[in-house]
């Protein structure tokens, strides 16, 4: 259900509010899923046995690959020099694989490799469960409508940057 501007009688002040509201609490839930902690024990559940580095940097490569290492940098406000050690780790496990770049024969574009690729899929297992047991108070109705309403959100994102 799409909603209009002043959908459910709110005028703007009340939307600006609620507005303000979805802001705090998505910062919450940014501050939690990013956490040092959140993450160490998403790894932990995963039984993979990643370093907090090498799971940040196999989830940006799933993200954006195919991707120059320089490009991920960038994007997440690193040095790429911090990348390379990880990099390196992730190949060595056959998590990720380098290629030429089509566009420049001297550079190398990294990706997911099959490997990688179920390993990312069982970190979003252990992530799933971990907001799961946050919600384990939770009717499904109430888990199937927050989805909704985020996944709109999401698309949202997606549509308006």
């Amino acid at each position: 259900m799409e909603r209009t501007p002043d959908a459910g009688g709110c005028g703007p002040g009340e939307r600006r509010q609620a507005s303000g509201e979805v802001a705090a609490a998505l910062a919450a839930v940014g501050n939690w899923m990013f956490s040092t902690a959140a993450r160490r024990r998403i790894m932990a559940a995963s039984g993979l046995g990643l370093s907090l580095g090498d799971y940040t940097l196999l989830a940006q490569v799933s993200q954006h690959a195919p991707v120059r290492l320089s490009a991920l940098a960038e994007l997440m406000g690193v040095d790429k020099s911090t990348l390379t050690p990880p990099a390196q780790r992730l190949e060595a496990r056959g998590l990720i694989v380098r290629a030429p770049d089509p566009a420049d024969a001297r550079a190398q574009l990294v990706r997911v490799s099959p490997a990688g690729k179920r390993a990312v899929r069982t970190l979003g297992k252990a992530r799933a469960d971990a907001v799961a047991e946050l919600m384990a108070g939770w009717e499904t109705d109430e888990v199937e409508r927050l989805a909704e309403r985020l996944t709109a959100f999401a698309s949202a994102i997606e549509e308006k940057g």
